[in-house]
């Protein structure tokens, strides 16, 4: 019994011994099989990355437009040819000459209008240049604003128009320091300016003038602004 139960064993390891060896070597054949998918979808992948490259760079090349609708939003926001020559004529009339249809969609991007242009020259500017014009819009130069300020008493050039507006000067602000009793020769171009730059507002030279009991000076408004920030 002892020698045949021996043999059993024996016989038993060798089955088993055989059977690992038929696991490793599957398992090593599935790992490679495993790892040579892995690397073929690492080349199609990178094959579909230069290709994908590839085909955008023609694209761009050749001048095919990507993005169609941003072309059909700027198609749609331009002037119809009617408006266009009716803003032309009114432009020849005020003597700008004869503008073409791009030199008045130029105008137009830039804020320019025949309505624009009009009320600025009514508003005591009638030689204006289109090239002031386009410069008084990027400064935000308002015809109200031209207005307000002439009617406050103030006679400003167009440079003048543009450096206030830069500095955020407005009529109201100016309105309002004549208001509590600050004269134009202390409220000149220069010392807006000054006041503006650093955040003077009107209100808080109505409260210094109701704790002090007197109207501040622009210096003292502004010393008192930049110490107190």
């Amino acid at each position: 019994m002892s020698t045949k139960f021996k043999n059993l064993r024996n016989d038993l390891e060798d089955l088993e011994q055989d059977g690992q060896f038929d696991i490793d070597e599957t398992s090593s054949s599935s790992g490679s099989k495993s790892s040579s998918k892995i690397a073929n979808y690492i080349l199609l992948f990178a094959f579909i990355a230069t290709l994908t490259f590839y085909a955008g760079s023609q694209f761009n090349s050749s001048g095919i437009d990507l993005n169609p609708l941003d072309n059909i939003v700027q198609e749609f926001n331009q002037p119809n040819e009617d408006l266009l020559n009716r803003m032309g004529a009114w432009m020849e009339e005020m003597g700008y000459g004869t503008l073409t249809h791009e030199e008045l969609i130029a105008l137009r991007a830039e804020g320019v209008t025949a309505t624009y242009t009009s009320q600025i020259r009514d508003a005591g500017y009638p030689e204006v240049t289109l090239e002031q014009l386009v410069e008084l819009q990027d400064a935000d130069v308002s015809s109200t604003f031209t207005s307000m300020m002439a009617e406050l008493g103030y006679e400003l050039t167009v440079q003048d128009l543009i450096d206030l507006r830069r500095a955020d000067v407005t009529a109201f602000f100016t309105s309002n320091m004549m208001d509590l009793g600050y004269t134009m020769e202390e409220l000149t171009q220069e010392n807006l300016i000054r006041m503006r730059n650093i955040g003077v507002t009107h209100t808080l030279a109505e409260r210094l003038t109701e704790e002090r009991g007197a109207l501040p000076t622009v210096d003292e408004l502004i010393r008192y602004r930049i110490s107190n920030q």
